[in-house]
């Protein structure tokens, strides 16, 4: 698989559900942001009594493929400030 097809191939499965699948119950599709989406799986991990994510790593490896691919990732990105904003106001 080529680097600029993870995008779309991440997109894709997400909004299959194949990465949670007590999330996947509570999805709209295409009915809101990729920020509103990560704060609303922020939003339902705590809810749920569960640990928050850590998304630094990820965070920093979308930030550089954005740069050499010209925001392939922003979708990506923009979860994880949306998660991250949730977490920062339930700490």
């Amino acid at each position: 698989m080529k680097i600029y097809s993870l995008h779309d191939f991440v997109k894709y499965n997400y909004e299959q559900g194949y990465y949670d699948n007590q999330y996947n119950n509570h999805y709209e599709r295409n009915t809101k942001s990729d920020y509103e989406l990560g704060y609303y799986q922020a939003k339902n991990d705590y809810k749920n009594k569960r640990k928050f994510k850590n998304y630094l790593i990820q965070k920093i490896i979308v930030k550089i493929v954005n740069k050499i691919f010209n925001n392939k990732a922003i979708e990506i990105y923009n979860f994880i400030v949306g998660y991250e904003n949730f977490q920062q106001k339930h700490k």
